[in-house]
C-alpha cells in the first residue's frame, strides 16, 4: 500500500485518519464476505424451486439475481415503483444532470464483492471525492483545513498527555489497540461472531469506550468527527473499522443507483412494483404472502421466501410467522440510525477557488460535495445528518430544514446565500419502506438477540444489511443477498 499522506477525504475522523497514515488494512482473507462471488452462476441443487423475496433493495435483487440464474422461479414483491431500497441517487430537482445520494454514498476500497457487481454489470467508478483539494474540519467552533502537518493543539484543547499528537497519533493510542484485538480475536464475519473474550467491547458506546481510554473531550469530538453514530455500541462500530480499508472510496459513475438499477433490469418482470406487503405465512410444505397493489389485496404463494425488509418495516406487519424468541426479540428492538440529507444546488463551486474540495468532517456532522466531478459550473453542498439532530429536522418543514441547513453550511463556506439556486432532502426514518437509516446496535444487543437476526425460520430466510458483517455499506446488502439465495438453493 502506497503509504504516501495524501489530503484527507471526507470520512468519519477515525476512518479517514486510518486511511492517510495507513496504520491497518485488512488482510485479503478477512474482509467482509471472504470468498469472492465468480461470474458463474450458483448450481442448482435440485429441481427449481418457486421463491419469494419481499424487498427490491439491493439484496433481494442479488438474491434474486442468483436465484434466477440457478434457474429457480423467483418473485420479488416491492412496495415502492423503484428497485434499490436505501441505494436511491436524487437527480431531481437539479440542473445540468447533478446528482447526489440520499443513501449509500461511498464505497470502500476492500468490499469486493461490491466491485464484483459493479464490474458485472459494466459500471464504473470514480473517487468519492477529489483528492487534490483540501477538506476542513469543524470542531467546537474551530476551522482547520486537515492535513497530516496540523499541530491540532494549536486549535483544540487537548490534554497535556495528547499535546504534539496528530489525530494518527490519538487514533493509535485510543482506537488502534482495541481494533486489532478484535482483529486477532475471531474471524469478524463468522456466523457465530462475537465471541465472549470481546464482550468487554460491548459495554459502552464509542463514546463512552474513548473516555474510557483517557481520552479528552477535544480528542474525542475529533476522533467521532463526521457523520458516526453516537449511540451504537463500541464493539459494533469497532468491527465495521476492522474489516474496513479505506485506503480508497469511490461512488459509481453517474450514480450508485445504477447497480440496483441494472441488476432489476435483468430480473425484468419477476419484480411485481407497487406491491406493499402486509402479512406472510409458513405451513408445513409453503409459505404465502398477502400484498396491497392498486387498493386491492392479493395473495402469492412459494416453497421459500427470503426477507430482506428492515426490522424497522418488519415489526410494523399485520402478521407474520410465529417465529422463535429471539428472532421476534430482534425483530422488536433492533434500533436503526436516524438520518437526513439536506442538498443545495449552487451557481458555482466557489469553495474550489479557495482550494477547498467542499468536504467537512463536522461536530456530528458531514457536509459534501458530490457534483465536484459533473461536468457543470454548478455545484451542490449536501449536509450529511445523523442522530438527534436529525430527528429535530424531521419536526421541521422543508423550508425550516433549508434554513437550518443553509445556515449551518454557509458558516463553514461564506459566501453560500448568494449562490443558492434551490435544494431538496431526504429523511430516512419518515420513509415508510425504510423508517431508519441503517441498523445500529446498542450496548448488549450483541450478546443477546443478535445472533437470531440472520438465522433461517423454518421455509423463511433473511438478507439485508441488517444481517450482515458490514452494516450501512452495499456491500452488507450483497452479501447477505447472496447468502441467502446460496442457503435457498442448497434446501432439499
Amino acid at each position: 500500500m502506497n503509504s504516501t499522506p495524501r489530503p484527507f477525504t471526507t470520512m468519519p475522523a477515525i476512518l479517514t485518519v486510518l486511511r492517510a497514515k495507513a496504520l491497518f488494512s485488512p488482510p485479503a482473507d478477512t474482509t467482509a464476505a471472504e470468498t469472492i462471488p465468480s461470474d458463474t452462476p450458483i448450481e442448482r441443487r435440485g429441481k427449481a424451486k418457486r421463491v419469494l423475496i419481499i424487498g427490491a433493495g439491493l439484496s433481494g435483487l442479488v438474491a434474486g439475481f442468483e436465484l434466477m440464474r440457478a434457474g429457480h422461479d423467483v418473485t420479488i414483491l416491492e412496495g415502492q415503483m423503484r428497485p434499490g431500497g436505501r441505494v436511491h441517487t436524487l437527480r431531481s430537482p437539479f440542473s445540468d444532470g447533478l446528482t447526489t445520494e440520499a443513501g449509500a454514498g461511498r464505497i470502500p476500497a476492500n468490499h469486493r464483492w461490491t466491485y464484483k457487481y459493479i464490474q458485472q454489470f459494466g459500471l464504473k467508478t470514480i473517487p468519492f471525492a477529489p483528492e487534490s483539494l483540501a477538506t476542513l474540519v469543524s470542531i467546537q467552533g474551530q476551522q482547520v483545513s486537515l492535513t497530516p502537518a496540523t499541530r491540532l493543539s494549536q486549535h483544540f484543547d487537548l490534554s497535556r498527555e495528547e499535546q504534539g499528537l496528530g489525530l494518527a497519533e490519538l487514533a493509535e493510542r485510543y482506537i488502534v489497540p482495541a481494533i486489532r484485538t478484535i482483529r486477532s480475536s475471531s474471524d469478524i464475519t463468522a456466523p457465530d461472531w462475537p465471541p465472549a473474550s470481546l464482550q468487554k467491547f460491548d459495554q459502552y458506546t464509542l463514546p463512552e469506550f474513548l473516555r474510557g481510554q483517557g481520552a479528552s473531550r477535544a480528542a474525542t469530538d475529533l476522533l467521532l468527527s463526521g457523520a458516526l453514530t453516537q449511540k451504537a455500541s463500541a464493539l459494533y462500530v469497532l468491527r465495521v473499522l476492522a474489516a474496513t480499508d479505506l485506503n480508497r472510496t469511490e461512488k459509481i459513475q453517474g450514480g450508485n443507483d445504477l447497480l440496483p438499477r441494472a441488476i432489476a433490469d435483468r430480473l425484468a418482470d419477476r419484480i411485481i412494483y407497487g406491491s406493499r406487503v402486509v402479512s406472510f405465512a409458513e405451513e408445513e410444505s409453503r409459505v404465502s404472502v398477502t400484498f396491497l397493489q392498486d387498493g386491492t389485496y392479493h395473495s402469492l404463494e412459494a416453497d421459500y421466501l427470503i426477507c430482506s425488509l428492515p426490522f424497522s418495516v418488519l415489526r410494523n406487519l399485520e402478521s407474520m410467522p410465529h417465529f422463535s424468541q429471539l428472532k421476534r426479540q430482534a425483530i422488536r428492538e433492533m434500533p436503526y440510525m436516524s438520518m437526513v440529507k439536506v442538498a443545495l444546488q449552487t451557481k458555482t463551486r466557489y469553495w474550489e477557488q479557495q482550494g477547498l474540495s467542499g468536504f467537512v468532517q463536522a461536530d456530528l456532522a458531514e457536509i459534501w460535495s458530490p457534483a465536484w466531478d459533473q461536468a457543470s459550473p454548478r455545484g451542490i453542498l449536501q449536509l450529511y445528518q445523523e442522530g438527534e439532530v436529525a430527528e429535530e429536522l424531521d419536526r421541521m418543514s422543508p423550508e425550516q430544514r433549508l434554513r437550518f441547513a443553509a445556515s449551518y453550511i454557509g458558516k463553514v463556506f461564506p459566501g453560500l446565500s448568494p449562490d443558492f439556486e434551490q435544494s431538496t432532502s431526504y429523511s430516512w426514518q419518515l420513509d415508510k419502506f425504510a423508517c431508519g437509516a441503517a441498523a445500529d446496535l446498542r450496548p448488549g444487543d450483541l450478546y443477546s438477540w443478535y445472533p437470531a437476526v440472520a438465522s433461517a425460520e423454518g421455509r423463511i430466510h433473511f438478507a439485508g444489511e441488517h444481517t450482515s458483517a458490514t452494516p450501512a455499506f452495499m456491500q452488507g446488502a450483497i452479501t447477505s443477498g447472496y447468502r441467502a439465495a446460496t442457503e435457498v438453493n442448497e434446501r432439499s
